[in-house]
């Protein structure tokens, strides 16, 4: 393999750079092709795409309901993109609708003939542009609105992709001998994992005066509201479970939605009208994605009186 490696080296040098790129050049790739073409070369990141959202996004049972079979057009222009730009919201391609949102709606630009993404790189298959907006948030800002408001609101400095796109050390691409081009990067996780919150995520106090205990909530980690939505209905639930010498005797819980949410770094209270004579409570905090079905617990305190 290394003799081949080598040779196939000192071909390049010999040529030159621009020999090279004509001789690989694949001219498909500038003609908007599916997202299973692009998996020739990026064969890990089209399988993390595969199993993301991002794949699923005119697809998927849910959004077909919600637009009621694809009637309601003005969620189609995110969810079918044709080009994505920082802060712009893309219009809607008509072709290869079940691809969603693609490697060419987020990677192609008609203006440069040309792929973009955050590395500068050298690409015979495709001239690749580097473009620095792919590790900043606004890259996100066209679509995802009021999310992207939100974070802004908070001031953080850190970008969605740090959390949303999670990067490893690793190869950009897996095809031979284009894989030999690059040295190892940071590959950014193209799956957009929605992270699960923990304990440390959020502040936790309680209050009880009379027949009201009040539970406070701060989320005081995550730069952006809980839940957060530009559209679907994401739920978080915050559960009050009231002991007496370790006996269950009441409970009762209040939603959380995306148009009341918690916002960055801001206490927002509960209360709970409590009849009984307790000893303890427990505090529970749980959260239901758009798409999914099952609640997932978040966290769980308790509180002694």
């Amino acid at each position: 393999m290394w003799i081949k490696i080598i040779f196939f080296l000192l071909f390049i040098f010999s040529i030159g750079c621009e020999k090279v790129e004509e001789i690989f050049r694949e001219e498909d790739l500038l003609k908007r092709p599916d997202a299973k073409r692009c998996a020739d070369c990026h064969k890990a990141i089209y399988d993390q795409w595969k199993k993301s959202r991002h794949s699923l996004s005119y697809k998927s049972e849910t959004f077909k309901e919600k637009t009621e079979n694809y009637r309601k057009i003005k969620c189609l222009n995110c969810h079918i993109p044709y080009e994505i730009r920082p802060l712009e919201e893309p219009k809607k391609r008509s072709d290869k609708l079940h691809d969603g949102i693609n490697c060419v709606s987020c990677h192609f630009r008609e203006e440069t003939n040309a792929m973009h993404g955050g590395y500068k790189v050298f690409s015979p298959p495709h001239p690749s542009k580097q473009d620095l907006d792919y590790k900043k948030s606004k890259i996100c800002g066209g679509c995802h609105k009021k999310t992207y408001d939100q974070w802004l609101n908070s001031r953080s400095n850190k970008q969605c992709q740090e959390c949303h796109m999670p990067a490893k050390k690793g190869s950009l691409i897996q095809k031979f001998p284009f894989q030999y081009f690059h040295l190892p990067k940071d590959v950014h996780d193209h799956s957009f994992p929605v992270p699960t919150p923990d304990q440390k995520d959020f502040d936790i106090k309680i209050d009880f005066d009379g027949m009201i205990l009040t539970v406070y909530l701060k989320n005081k980690k995550i730069p952006h509201s809980v839940p957060t939505a530009d559209n679907g209905n994401p739920i978080y639930y915050v559960t009050l479970k009231i002991f007496k010498d370790n006996k269950l005797i009441n409970e009762d819980s209040h939603m959380i939605t995306s148009k009341d949410p918690l916002i960055y770094n801001k206490e927002k209270s509960y209360e709970f009208y409590v009849f009984e004579e307790f000893d303890t409570v427990e505090v529970i905090l749980e959260r239901r994605l758009s798409w999914e079905t099952e609640v997932r617990r978040i966290l769980r305190k308790r509180f002694s009186l």
